[in-house]
């Protein structure tokens, strides 16, 4: 339980950081809301890479292999946005390097964690969600665009599905996945 705890603290100070060097470093602009449309395109394409990965470790996990759907979709909803917003941008695929290294550090130590065991990647899952959560509900808070309040509401939605199926995964219930 302990390094649990761990695990979801460092999730939650490596989001901050992300945040934080998101907002300085953001090619679109630092100082609106796009830096949280960067970051939250990032963070649904570690969660969709990293719950593939764990699929393929974990093949009888229904929401390791559902789940990674659902994230494809939301970033598929962003890139449209971006698309047609910021048409300047630089083109970004569901695959591949992630726009910032705090991502990919955090990708390598929840994939870490999450090769242990099925709990552990159950756990990893959640941490995932909850990270997701927090940082659309900042994103929210901040976006004037009814129409990215309406994809970003959506996101959230969906996350809670998906932190769902990890916690009754978690606890031992039925195999579910959104």
């Amino acid at each position: 339980m302990e390094q649990i705890k761990r695990l979801l603290l460092a999730v939650l100070l490596l989001g901050a950081a992300h945040c934080t060097t998101a907002a300085e470093s953001n090619p679109l602009d630092a100082d609106s809301s796009e830096a949280a449309l960067e970051r939250q395109l990032d963070e649904e394409r570690l969660a969709y890479q990293l719950y593939t990965a764990l699929g393929e470790l974990y093949p009888q996990s229904r929401p390791f292999q559902n789940i990674p759907k659902s994230e494809a979709r939301h970033f598929d909803a962003l890139k449209r946005y971006i698309e047609q917003h910021h048409p300047k941008a630089k083109a970004i695929e569901l695959t591949g390097d992630f726009i910032f290294l705090e991502t990919q550090d955090l990708y390598d130590q929840l994939y870490a964690k999450g090769q242990q065991n099925l709990a552990a990647a159950m756990e990893v899952g959640a941490a995932v969600e909850r990270l997701d959560i927090n940082d659309l509900d900042q994103a929210l808070a901040i976006t004037e665009d009814e129409q990215l309040k309406a994809i970003y509401q959506r996101l959230r939605t969906g996350s809670e599905h998906h932190l769902a199926a990890f916690s009754r995964q978690k606890a031992g219930g039925r195999q579910s996945g959104r």
